[in-house]
């Protein structure tokens, strides 16, 4: 193989597929990235029996061919080399980069050994990026962590994706919380599929993919999903379990004894400082109610704080109910503007929802908490 490529763009690449691969593989050849030529360009992949990632980038294609190197090398290497492009040189021993006053030289691995890649399903439509990854991020907080999603739970352990004819809705829950956010799309003809990808992988790659349009390839009754953009594809193995169906517990906003209205950057900074006289994370925090104030009280015996709140309340007097605070905490985070909290009883969940300018509750995002219940 003989090829020469940009630095940036080849260390760009390295550096984003290197990041896929386990640290401490199994099998060293997992540790490897894979570069083919196709044409006028190379393409560098990487797979751990998870996730697979394939980034393809244009190249000036001198003489076809494959190998298979270290991902740390060469995701370190290209990065140290000047601007500007490098020459690379592969045969069954050994690769060789070379740029104007800098030639590195790496040992290759037998590329016979390594396992052949999942390829993705068709796209079923184009998402924005941004949006996406700040979706799923949000959302991976509040999946259940491995090690406690075993079983019947193991459902719980991903974040769930699910086409709803322009929109995409994105939920998880770790049974004390649900998230679920609600993003445009454009899908290339009529869907209704659905992944469920583990969290910290599905984060992970949306992370990796924002900044431009995404394309989704659902499931389609097989173990890959895929998300791709113009550069990057990365395919993953899809958790066993089917999602629970969370649609039931949902609280029904007619059935509430009350609600209140208030900034939600104030709310969360009052949690956050109430939270700060907990002697243990778990430990609830109190939202107590008045005619148009809130206030949130932390600690026990001892070291006690709280804060107040302006909000519009209704039908909540003499109400008070625990939370813990980071879960609380992390359903007001990603709502900027107001917020509407309803209430049942103190130990029924509440339902989180944004509000607009105009006063109107917004359906693109919906999130429920479990209470703590008070002693």
């Amino acid at each position: 193989m003989k090829i020469r490529i940009d630095q940036k763009l080849f260390a760009e690449a390295a550096k984003r597929a290197h990041r896929r691969l386990p640290n401490n593989p199994l099998q060293p050849l997992l540790g490897g990235l894979l570069l083919e030529t196709d044409g006028d360009s190379v393409t560098l992949s990487g797979f751990d029996y998870e996730t697979s990632t394939r980034a393809t980038l244009a190249a000036d294609v001198l003489e076809t061919g494959h190998v298979l190197v270290s991902g740390r090398l060469l995701a370190d290497v290209t990065a140290a080399m000047p601007t500007g492009p490098v020459d690379v040189v592969a045969d069954d021993q050994e690769l060789t980069l070379a740029a104007p006053g800098t030639t590195f030289t790496l040992p290759t691995m037998d590329r016979r050994d390594y396992p052949e890649l999942p390829q993705a399903p068709e796209a079923a439509g184009t998402v924005d990026g941004d949006l996406l990854a700040a979706a799923v991020v949000h959302a991976a907080q509040a999946s259940m962590p491995d090690k406690e999603a075993a079983g019947s739970l193991e459902g719980f352990r991903g974040v769930h994706i699910a086409a709803d004819g322009d929109h995409l809705t994105v939920s998880a829950s770790d049974r004390y919380r649900i998230v679920r956010h609600r993003i445009p799309w454009t899908p290339d003809g009529e869907t209704a599929d659905d992944l469920l990808v583990p969290a910290a992988h599905l984060a992970a790659t949306c992370k990796q993919l924002a900044g431009g349009p995404v394309r989704v390839s659902f499931t389609n009754n097989i173990t890959v999903a895929a998300l791709a953009n113009d550069t990057l594809t990365v395919t993953s193995r899809t958790v066993a379990t089917p999602f629970p169906n969370i649609d039931n517990f949902f609280p029904n906003p007619a059935a509430a004894s009350g609600w209140l209205r208030a900034d939600a950057a104030e709310l969360l900074e009052a949690v956050k400082r109430a939270a700060l006289v907990n002697h243990k994370e778990e430990q609830a925090i109190r939202l107590s109610f008045d005619q148009d104030q809130v206030t949130v009280t932390g600690g026990v015996e001892g070291s006690k704080g709280a804060s107040r709140v302006d909000a519009e309340i209704t039908d909540l007097d003499g109400f008070t109910a625990g939370y813990r605070p980071g879960f609380l905490g992390s359903l007001l985070a990603p709502i900027s503007g107001q917020v509407q909290i309803w209430f049942t009883t103190p130990n029924k969940p509440v339902l989180i929802q944004p509000v607009d300018d105009e006063g109107r509750v917004i359906d693109t995002y919906r999130a429920v908490c479990m209470p703590v219940r008070l002693t």
